[in-house]
């Protein structure tokens, strides 16, 4: 970690973490919803209105989630959960991929786990929002941020057992984290045809590909990319016709829609 950080008080430190999480949340929802506006009359994903008091509501999850986020992760920089080695371009690039793939996977136990019925509960604040906005990405509860935490301190702690990270590298992936999942729940498709394909979808989603699991509850379980839903067999096989309807300018007009396989 940087020494000018090291050297921060506790409360310092903390309004540093909260003015990053804080900060990329605003740059980020600006930027969806710009793309929204931009998008809207020729890549609108779902025709439907958003529930009265949408937007307040998603605005206080985003609260909770930055507070929380604000919070353990100043606490684990001040304990030094993390071990960070001497900053280059190689660690900054392995930290960042490492996290890439390895939030893939651990997001999307998580998320089918928080569908099981036992512990449903705490995933329904943020299925509030069939339709959703880029509000929608970090609405949720307490108890969901603090799964969210195990991806963004857990995860960086148990590859530092391996090899100590970089920690620009970590704060990069933790930005790219933030601004996708949120410009990412924008309710317009503004992916291009060509990483549409099955194999582009390994990597990044269409958007439509997360918009359906808000809109059907089961499925499409993944973060950022379709590599888990198709290991683990949660992908459905009528996304790629709806995307080409959307991508074709004709929105749906109905959360039960069906494409053909």
């Amino acid at each position: 970690m940087p020494p000018e950080l090291i050297a921060l008080s506790f409360s310092r430190l903390a309004l540093t973490v909260f003015a990053f999480f804080a900060g990329m949340t605003v740059v980020s929802v600006a930027m969806g919803f710009a793309v929204e506006r931009a998008l809207a009359g020729s890549r609108k994903i779902f025709d439907l209105p958003l529930f009265e008091g949408q937007y307040r509501f998603e605005l206080l999850g985003n609260a909770v989630f930055v507070v929380i986020a604000t919070v353990t992760v100043t606490l684990a920089l001040r304990a030094g959960v993390v071990r960070f080695g001497p900053s280059s371009t190689l660690r900054g690039a392995l930290t960042f991929y490492a996290m890439l793939l390895g939030f893939q996977v651990y997001y999307w136990f998580l998320h089918r786990a928080m569908h099981h019925r036992a512990i449903v509960r705490v995933h329904r604040w943020h299925h509030r929002s069939q339709v959703t906005t880029p509000l929608t990405g970090q609405s949720m509860s307490a108890f969901e941020a603090l799964g969210w935490m195990g991806g963004y301190v857990g995860l960086p702690w148990l590859f530092s057992l391996v090899t100590p990270l970089s920690f620009w590298g970590l704060v990069a992936y933790l930005a790219f984290n933030v601004f996708g999942n949120m410009v990412g729940h924008s309710n317009v498709e503004p992916t291009a045809r060509v990483a549409s394909s099955r194999g582009a979808t390994l990597f990044a989603n269409v958007f439509l590909f997360h918009s359906l699991h808000h809109a059907r509850w089961n499925g499409h379980y993944s973060f950022q990319a379709a590599l888990m839903d198709r290991i683990m067999g949660t992908e459905w096989d009528d996304w790629h016709s709806l995307y080409e309807k959307v991508a074709s300018g004709h929105p749906l007009t109905s959360l039960k829609e069906r494409g053909a396989p």
